[in-house]
């Protein structure tokens, strides 16, 4: 059930009103809570479903056992083995099972085994990113032991549980428990509602089949096509992504917890050091401080600094998705922070100060290299395996097709308003934001109908999938 459907929308408007009468008090509202995100991921699945409770019992159970204190270390790696195993079994257990294969193959060694079709459960690397980062917290006693029931909560909450953002347990709790829930302003929800259909429904819905066809079969389109299906996929993975948090943040404010922001404007970035401050916030959050920090950060020295960036990126590379191309998309990114840190240690030791008024170029060539950059990178990501990923790469730059088919004027329309959206999207909402506080409610009305009208009639028959539920 993908939020801008009809389904999610006859869900929801039962939902909600339900949640008015409720909210106030918390017992109630607990258990209306854990009804309704059982109901919704129940709806990908039973089985699905089946596996997400054994995980959340089992890893509830660990927490428990931590007032163990002599074994606390112990039930800690126990439960991170167990959430790493089943994360594995049912997201990379083909992957590495294909691989093995493939290299006993090449070494001419006969052996066989069983390779099994497992579906992996939708959401099941954010859901299991949740319980790990929720482990650990309690391991450190950043937070006390919840109930079963406030626990379950958090992890099954299903705004949030398909594709983030990923919510701290502690600000989850205190919120959860109060009876004072969030104070929204419907402003502020309408300006997210409309920014995250108009971003998915319309926009991500329209580039999605210029980055289709061409990354699974690089060498049918010409290098112009290619140059524009990255770019298109760029523009896309943007919108599509922080369309659905915008819609989730939406979703979640309206049932009374404070919207989490999980992207700020990231193609505005001038190096990646701040393209990661900006993008999938929640996750890059949650990997410095489970991952990077517990890895010795930038403690030990410029060496194992790097090191632990590398290795930072690398396995969030994996962590997205089983295949080598994940893995370069983590590596490419890995090795770009590390020499991002290294030029900027650079200028400070030279100290270099350039005056305001001849900045501007060298920020513009900064955020052209590093567009490119990302851009470039995004290839990794997109195509399904490392060799198509280098097709594609080496036909950008010599294809044996020579007509275009993406030279289209919808297609640079729709690439220069996401742009337009990534560098004054915050202007285009204090704007929106003023004119549905100042007018009546009729004319908010109008208004609001009159964007969501276009933005339907803007929008595809069906819609496409949102591209981080793969995840």
């Amino acid at each position: 059930m993908l939020f801008p459907t009809y389904e999610f929308l006859l869900f929801f408007l039962i939902v909600f009103p339900l949640s008015i009468i409720l909210k106030k008090n918390v017992t109630f509202y607990k258990w209306f809570l854990i009804t309704i995100n059982l109901i919704f991921y129940g709806l990908w699945g039973l089985k699905f479903l089946g596996l997400l409770l054994g995980s959340v019992i089992i890893n509830y159970l660990i927490i428990y056992l931590f007032s163990w204190k002599k074994y606390q270390k112990f039930f800690c790696f126990l439960g991170i083995v167990f959430n790493l195993t089943y994360l594995g079994i049912f997201k990379y257990y083909n992957f590495f099972a294909n691989s093995l294969f493939e290299i006993l193959n090449n070494l001419q060694i006969q052996f066989s085994f069983e390779v099994l079709q497992i579906i992996a459960p939708v959401g099941i690397s954010f859901y299991t990113f949740r319980l790990i980062a929720h482990l650990i917290d309690s391991y450190y006693q950043k937070i006390a032991c919840p109930s079963l029931l406030d626990y379950s909560i958090y992890i099954t909450y299903f705004p949030q549980i398909l594709s983030g953002p990923i919510a701290r347990g502690k600000e989850f709790y205190l919120q959860l428990n109060s009876a004072h829930k969030y104070e929204y302003k419907i402003e502020s929800v309408i300006i997210l509602i409309l920014s995250g259909l108009f971003k998915k429904y319309t926009l991500s819905s329209f580039l999605f089949e210029f980055s289709r066809l061409p990354f699974s079969l690089p060498e049918q389109y010409s290098s112009v096509d290619l140059i524009l299906a990255s770019l298109a996929y760029s523009c896309l993975i943007y919108v599509d992504f922080s369309g659905y948090s915008d819609l989730a943040n939406a979703t979640s404010s309206l049932l009374g917890f404070k919207p989490i922001q999980n992207f700020n404007m990231p193609y505005q970035s001038l190096n990646l050091r701040e393209f990661w401050r900006r993008w999938h916030i929640s996750l890059s959050e949650c990997l410095r401080d489970y991952l990077y920090i517990p890895l010795g950060g930038n403690k030990y020295g410029i060496f194992r600094k790097d090191l632990n960036l590398f290795l930072t990126m690398l396995i969030g590379g994996f962590w997205h998705g089983a295949g080598l191309n994940f893995i370069f998309w983590g590596a490419i990114h890995g090795i770009g922070l590390i020499i991002n840190h290294l030029w900027q240690d650079l200028i400070k030791k030279l100290n270099l100060n350039i005056s305001q008024s001849f900045r501007f170029l060298p920020q513009f060539l900064s955020w052209v290299i590093t567009f490119i950059f990302l851009t470039f990178s995004w290839i990794f990501f997109n195509t399904s395996t490392w060799e198509t990923a280098l097709r594609f790469i080496q036909g950008i730059f010599h294809s044996e097709i020579t007509v275009s088919q993406f030279n289209l004027w919808q297609l640079y329309l729709v690439i220069s308003t996401i742009l337009l959206i990534n560098f004054y999207g915050d202007k285009f909402s204090q704007i929106f934001s003023k004119i549905l506080k100042q007018e009546n409610l009729i004319s908010q009305i109008v208004i609001t109908s009159s964007f969501l009208y276009l933005i339907l009639m803007l929008g595809p028959n069906t819609v496409p999938p949102f591209i981080y539920f793969n995840f």
